[in-house]
This record gives structure tokens, sequence and C-alpha cells, in this order.
């Protein structure tokens, strides 16, 4: 593609396109990626980049996988799309509903499809909501959510996400969404993960604040993804888990990003030995390579929401998308066959390993992760946790000069956040860890 070309083109991407996080300013010089191979996306311009952060968290078995081009064409060219609300249903949406509960924790049931992970949340807030009603106790609607968290950007899920950078512009709040804090949300000095006890303690004091009567759930992401890849102390969750049962709460974990393998589990409370009651999923369940995700849910859950006398008036018009299902079908079998769960392990430990020999500079801090997603912070003072003035911008300096050398990905503030697709070998993320050397060390050499 000429200059010409692309001038052209960004004209008119920015008379008719609105992008998501859109402000005009900043996409004045946009990449314009044109393919993709493997842990390899390309511009318009030719230039070869690493994904580090495969697209958003999603696109686990990298790009231009023709294996999911035949899918999609095999199953379009028999059955693209049909009707999947009651007394109607497909044959590859009924086997990768079949698929997902094969993998996920032992007492998952069943499914409901979704186009992406906002709606997989907004599904299972709805559906927490009518499972207390189904139970004789409809005053149980409040969902307990937490600061940092990221849920999706519907109307709800807005409430429900507690970073902040996404509420002011939108009116009013949702009612009976609350946020309470979270493992990243309380500094120790020297790094921002201690002791689970106080987040779990304010989870507890937010239940009893608002009456255990009143709440119906609370939801979490196993790791906080867009909030700063921030895992948690390993007993948070079996004491969240307690927590919810001890109150009547059900627990509904965000594994949206977490899902499918990111963490080197195929699901991230595999870690800690926990099962939730209900689960959101999407990005990796297709790789990204077509919209898709689904609510999951527990026999006991499955149970009273179908078995109760109400009924479930929810829908999507693509639900159980045949097309969708058929790439997952696939997407899945490539998971199993090339043994990327075991892969992300690996190369997590890996990942971490470099990252953690970045701590030699003495203006990075706080390098973190779990399985194949990481992240570090660049600090004023690492050893207090102390943060560079926000006019800084250290963490947008870092990002530009990782993309000068070839590598893409994403920030949170001054923290730098790495999740390349899982099937990236060895040597990929040795290329990965020596860019965001150069980079560091570029970035931090004049302070």
């Amino acid at each position: 593609m000429d200059n010409a070309e692309y001038r052209a083109l960004v004209a008119d991407d920015l008379n008719h396109w609105v992008h998501p996080l859109f402000h005009p300013d900043f996409h004045q010089e946009p990449v314009m990626f044109e393919r993709g191979e493997g842990v390899y996306i390309y511009g318009a311009d030719g230039r070869r980049y690493i994904d580090g952060l495969a697209a958003l968290w999603n696109v686990a078995v990298g790009h231009g996988r023709e294996e999911l081009g035949e899918a999609a064409k095999e199953q379009m060219s028999k059955l693209g799309f049909s009707n999947s609300y009651e007394g109607y249903t497909n044959e590859p949406a009924i086997r990768l509903a079949k698929k997902v509960i094969e993998l996920a924790y032992d007492n998952m049931q069943a499914v409901y499809f979704t186009n992406s992970g906002s709606e997989s949340n907004e599904t299972n807030v709805k559906a927490a909501r009518f499972y207390w009603i189904q139970k004789g106790r409809p005053e149980k609607q409040k969902i307990i959510t937490r600061v940092e968290a990221y849920h999706g950007n519907t109307v709800a899920m807005t409430a429900a996400t507690g970073m902040q950078v996404f509420k002011p512009q939108f009116g009013r709040p949702v009612p009976d969404i609350i946020n309470a804090t979270t493992p990243d949300a309380v500094p120790t000095g020297g790094g921002r993960i201690d002791s689970g006890n106080l987040m779990i303690d304010n989870i507890v004091a937010t239940i009893e604040q608002e009456g255990p009567d009143s709440v119906a759930a609370v939801i979490a992401e196993p790791v906080q993804g867009a909030g700063g890849v921030y895992p948690p102390p390993d007993d948070y969750f079996p004491r969240l888990r307690e927590v919810c049962d001890r109150y009547e709460v059900l627990l509904v974990v965000d594994e949206v990003i977490t899902g499918f393998g990111r963490t080197g589990k195929w699901f991230a409370l595999e870690h800690f030995d926990v099962q939730p009651d209900m689960m959101s999923i999407a990005k990796a369940i297709t790789s990204g390579y077509v919209p898709m995700g689904a609510a999951v849910w527990s026999k006991e859950v499955h149970e009273t929401i179908t078995d109760g006398p109400g009924k479930f008036m929810h829908a999507y018009t693509n639900s159980g998308h045949a097309t969708g299902a058929a790439v997952g079908l696939r997407n899945l079998q490539i998971f199993e066959d090339e043994r990327l769960v075991e892969n992300a392990a690996a190369r997590g430990d890996q990942l971490l390993s470099g990252l953690q020999r970045l701590t030699e500079n003495p203006h990075i801090g706080n390098v973190r992760g779990l399985g194949f997603m990481c992240g570090f912070d660049i600090l004023k003072d690492p050893e207090t946790d102390e943060a560079f003035p926000a006019e800084d911008a250290m963490g947008a300096k870092l990002l530009k000069a990782c993309q000068r050398r070839g590598l893409i990905s994403r920030v949170r503030n001054d923290g730098y956040l790495l999740a390349p697709p899982l099937v990236a070998t060895e040597e990929q993320v040795d290329e990965i860890l020596s860019i965001v050397e150069d980079s560091v060390r570029e970035v931090t050499s004049a302070l």
C-alpha cells in the first residue's frame, strides 16, 4: 500500500468509523494491520510486529490459522446461522456447549452463548438475580464487584467495572451494583500485594453494610487483566468462596481473559482449588476469529433457573451462532493438538523470569504474573511504590519505545502488560524480552 492510499484510508477511517475508546487526537497515525502469522502481525507498510497482547488478550492460537477459516467456510456453506430460541437448535452449538463443560470446573453443567465478554457478564448478573427469584428470595438483587476490576462496557457492566475512567461520561450509575476493594488496590510498600486479609474484610464489610439478604452475587476476575495484571494472594479465592457460602451469595468468576489456558490452566481458579457458581467466558473460545462468549452455570444454578416456575426472559439474536460454534470447536481442537495450555505455563515462567531481571534497573518494580500474562511498573521509587507524576507519561513512553522496536502491547497507567498468543515459542519470548529490556533502558536512561 502506497502512502497516498494509506492517507485516503485514514481519512475515511476518521470520518466514518468511531473506534473503541476513541478520540481523534490519538488516531492521526494509526498502524493499519493487514495480515498476521502466529505471534506476528503486519502493518500495511509491510512492517512486522510481535503481538504482545494477543490482540486484546484473545488471539490465543495466533494469527493466520487457515484451519479456522476452513471451519467457518465449511459451516457457512452448510448453515451459517439459524434461530436458536426455544424449539430450535443446531449441531455445532450443542457440541461446543458440551466441549466447554468437559473443560470447565467439575461442578459446571450448562452454557448460555453470547457474543462478547460484556454480554457474558451481563447474562450472569441477570441470571444471578433470576436464580434468587426462582428460590423465592427476590430481594437478593445486589451485585458486588471490585475496585479496578474490568467487566465490560454495557450500561450495567460499566457500573460493575471498578476502573473509574470509564464512568464519568455516562450519567448516573446503575443502582444495586457496588464496588469493593481488590487485591491490587492496597499498596504495601515495595509491592502492591501482601495478604488478602484487608480485601476479604472489605468484601465482608460490604455484604454486611448492604445486608446479606439483599446481595445476589459477587463477581471477580481471577487475575485482573485490564486493571494491570494483578494475581491475587493464594488464599484470596478460597476465602472469598467461604465468604460467599457463609452469606448465601453466588460467586461469579469473570474468566473472559483468563479462561482457556491463559494462566497455564484451562481456567484460572484451578490454581486455587476453587469452583465458582457461574463463569463468564469469551475471547479465546474462538481466539477472536469470530465474536463469541458464554455464561457457564453450575448444575445447581442451571437446574434452579430451568426447573423453577419462571421463564428466563433473556435473549441475543446471535446466541449459539452456528458458524461461531464451528470455529470455536476447531479452535479448541488446536489447543489440545498443540498442547497450548502446557505451552502457556512454560512460556509464562520464561517470560516472568525474564521480566524479573528488569528489577536490576532502579525504576522497575512490581513484576508480576500468572501463566502467560505478566506485568511490571515503571516507578520513581520501587522501594516505596512511589509513582512518577502522571504528566511524565512513563508508561506511554515505554509503549512507544517498544512499538518502534517491533512489539505491540498495552499499558495501564505506568504498568506495562504482556499476554502474547499461546503459540509463542521460547525464541519468540526471548525476542520480546530483548525488546522490552532495550526499551526500558532507553526510557529510564535520562532519569
